[in-house]
């Protein structure tokens, strides 16, 4: 009877490495992914900015003429959480990543909205709302 015990004992312990095994991979699977997304956050950091019109705007800094000001400049992208960051974050908790891991999404570009102002006399003049 005690060698039975001690077996579903083992037992637990083996299906409790293979939960956390588990959820090590998921973490990994996600890691890699921010990963690639850096990546592809530096490739296009390193792009050289393209002249446009005021119109639509992406997640880079783009050459336009201010409306306010009508100096010809390169836009400052300054990023902040948007809806698509916070339905990352609640689909993340919701697949048991509650120990901060839900949090990722906030500190990823590719994830958060891109508000477009003028470095000199600091007017909005577009914001890319990923959703």
């Amino acid at each position: 009877m005690c060698h039975v015990t001690v077996l579903l004992h083992i037992m637990c312990h083996v299906n409790i490495l293979l939960h956390i095994m588990c959820h090590v991979s998921v973490l990994l699977h996600v890691i890699c992914h921010v990963t690639i997304l850096l990546h592809i956050r530096i490739t296009y950091s390193q792009l050289p900015v393209v002249p446009a019109t005021i119109g639509p705007f992406r997640d880079s800094p783009v050459q336009v003429t201010c409306p306010s000001c009508h100096q010809s400049t390169v836009t400052k992208v300054e990023f902040s959480a948007g809806l698509l960051t916070y339905l990352f974050c609640g689909g993340l908790f919701m697949c048991g990543f509650v120990l901060g891991c839900c949090l990722i999404p906030f500190c990823v570009d590719r994830m958060r909205d891109a508000k477009h102002t003028c470095p000199h006399c600091k007017a909005v003049l577009g914001v890319y709302k990923r959703l």
